[in-house]
This record gives structure tokens, sequence and C-alpha cells, in this order.
């Protein structure tokens, strides 16, 4: 029998390893989060990104992030499609009744 071989190409392996690296390294998406008070609007991450002079900001949802939100400082808001679904649940039952 004739054996056969495969040539797998070095390079094109190595692409793939360092791709796969990057993707397992990429950072989470991020949440956005509003300040629980006025007086926190000066809070800053880390990264720079400050909180506007009104409405939310998205933060990475990282270590100090998730421990501002521990210590109440800020809080997730929630998204807008899920405000929308709760509004037609509670027409939904308005109507019902």
């Amino acid at each position: 029998m004739v054996e056969a071989t495969v040539k797998v190409s070095l390079r094109g392996q190595r692409r793939r390893e360092r791709l796969e690296k990057l993707r397992a390294a990429r950072p989470s998406p991020g949440v956005r989060v509003v300040p629980t008070a006025d007086k926190y609007r000066k809070l800053k991450h880390p990264n720079g990104m400050a909180f506007r002079s009104e409405g939310s900001v998205e933060w990475p949802n990282d270590r100090f992030t998730k421990r501002r939100i521990a210590e109440g400082v800020i809080k997730v808001e929630e998204s807008k499609p899920a405000q929308k679904q709760q509004a037609r649940k509670v027409e939904r039952a308005e109507s019902s009744s």
C-alpha cells in the first residue's frame, strides 16, 4: 500500500491558533449603568469613561463595575426591549380584565 501523508501549512495553523487565542481573550460586552444618585456622576471608570450630565453610560463588565454595583453606587439600566415587553404585558393584562 501507498502511505499518504498530509502536510499542514504551519503558517495557516499558527494563524488559526493565534486567532483562537484572540477570540478567547476578547473582552466581555459592556453593561449600561446609571448612578444611583447625582453625587456619583463624578465617578469615572479606570478606562477613563465618565458619566454624562444625564442618562447612562456603557462600562465594561469587569471587577470595578461589579464592585460599584455591589456597593450600590451604580445600577444596571434595564434594556429598552425589556421595558417594552413589560409594558406590553401590562397592556395585555389590563385589556383582558
